[in-house]
């Protein structure tokens, strides 16, 4: 819905924020994968990284949380991303207490208010859970 909003730099930041919203719980749920290659393509991530980033900048994109938040440089982008992530833990019925820990330490490092984190995770609640 969002990421052709992001630099190329920032889609992937994002799918680094992906695998870890993916990975928190341990269990990786079908659907999380199929909605992480659909992002994937949707950003078509590979030309555009090709056409905008040099080698040793994707060689040296961050892989820690804060790291990967940092590369998020205006406000609309890291909404964007916070509101992808948060849909992509509900892809699979379900926001487990792991993937609610890391959308809000994600929101944190992006400088989003609790309150205003909950309002995505509602919005994604009523969207996605039957």
């Amino acid at each position: 819905m969002f990421l052709n909003l992001l630099s190329a730099k920032e889609k992937l930041a994002f799918l680094g924020l992906a695998k870890k919203v993916i990975y928190a719980d341990n269990i990786i749920a079908k659907n999380e994968l199929v909605m992480y290659k659909s992002m994937h393509q949707e950003m078509e991530v590979l030309e555009e990284i090709s056409n905008e980033l040099s080698e040793e900048e994707m060689e040296n994109l961050p892989e820690d949380i804060p790291h990967l938040c940092a590369v998020f440089e205006s406000r609309r982008s890291k909404i964007s991303a916070l509101m992808e992530l948060v849909a992509l833990c509900f892809v699979d019925g379900k926001l487990v207490v792991q993937e609610k820990e890391v959308i809000y330490e994600i929101a944190r490092h992006f400088d989003i208010k609790r309150e205003e984190t909950d309002s995505y995770i509602d919005w994604a609640s009523r969207l996605y859970t039957p």
